[in-house]
């Protein structure tokens, strides 16, 4: 029975209970949700339909204004919680509020601001930002405490800068820098099935949700998980009449984490060009990181001698992917390449 059934049926019990009119009757219980809606007015055994509960969802109003972070509920009686939320805060710049939203806020951030420019000549993957905010809000599932603390993310947002923001988002970034690969052994063998498990786990999540915060958050994690699935489709048709082969640019959200975090702790970003200790010089590829500070190791691939176009130039060698510790790397490579 939906909730605003329960309350019809509920003001026509009081108004035949006391001997007054429907109108009244659903007035009185508005001005009183509490005590009166959310309290059965029918005993259990005279529901007509035996999967009904005995008792009706209870009715709650939610405050006006998001409530501090300490707040007890004694500020506004019969009225639940606004929790806060970045996009509660005014006077803060679009930017910053949008990095300290999970999951699809801060991947979208990410990758505006970290996604490669067009006159470099890199392909686009900015539709793969969504495969970031399934895995930030995968992350947080299973791991919560990778989610700020709302009062220390509320302290950050309120500064309107984003490094206070990035800071305290950092243990989430860096694990998902760290599940996040670009060999495709370790993303078709451990990543992928693991996001498909979470899938499967959210399309089966029956927990109750007790706040419309929680039901809106479970609502987007869901569209991702559509979204993933879609992805992964057979090779069809789409509306603009193209054919479309199963798959996601998952290389590229790699890519932005770890620019993302050589620019606050150091170290070479993908793309760098640097000079190994045996002499060779290389490109980097990719970053591993642990729990803090710059990377201990890179992926990186090797450069050669171009040919045809590229005579006179080094350029990566697609058949060179190794993986070399941090105190291998001599420097950047200082010659024009």
């Amino acid at each position: 029975m939906t909730t605003d059934k329960q309350f019809k049926r509920a003001a026509r019990e009081l108004a035949e209970r006391e001997g007054i009119s429907y109108t009244a009757a659903r007035r009185r219980l508005a001005a009183a949700p509490e005590p009166s809606v959310s309290d059965p007015l029918t005993e259990a055994s005279t529901a007509i339909e035996s999967h009904q509960e005995p008792t009706p969802p209870r009715i709650y109003r939610t405050a006006g204004v998001p409530c501090p972070v300490d707040c007890d509920g004694t500020a506004h009686p019969n009225a639940v919680c606004w929790l806060w939320r970045p996009e509660d805060s005014k006077g803060v710049r679009h930017e910053v509020r949008r990095a300290a939203q999970l999951p699809n806020g801060r991947a979208a951030e990410v990758c505006w601001r970290y996604e490669p420019k067009p006159g470099n000549g890199s392909f686009h993957a900015r539709e793969a930002r969504w495969l970031l905010a399934l895995v930030y809000a995968m992350l947080t599932d299973q791991h919560p405490e990778l989610r700020p603390g709302r009062a220390e993310l509320r302290a950050a947002v309120e500064t309107d800068d984003q490094d206070a923001v990035d800071a305290v988002m950092e243990p989430l970034d860096r694990a998902a820098a760290r599940l996040l690969t670009k060999v495709p052994e370790q993303w078709w063998g451990e990543v992928k099935p693991r996001l498909d498990a979470y899938a499967a786990f959210v399309e089966n999540d029956d927990r109750p949700l007790q706040t419309w915060q929680e039901i809106d958050d479970r609502h987007w994690v869901g569209r991702l998980v559509d979204r993933w699935r879609q992805a992964w489709r057979e090779t069809h048709l789409n509306m603009h009449g193209f054919y479309e082969a199963p798959g996601v640019l998952w290389l590229a959200p790699k890519g932005w984490l770890d620019t993302l975090l050589v620019d606050r702790h150091g170290g070479y970003g993908p793309g760098a060009r640097v000079r190994l200790a045996d002499g060779r010089p290389a490109v980097v590829y990719a970053a591993e990181w642990v729990g803090e500070g710059e990377p201990v190791a890179y992926r990186i691939r090797e450069l050669e001698p171009g040919q045809h176009g590229n005579a006179g130039k080094l350029v990566p060698s697609l058949t060179s992917d190794e993986r070399m510790p941090r105190d291998q790397i001599a420097g950047e490579l200082d010659i024009q390449a």
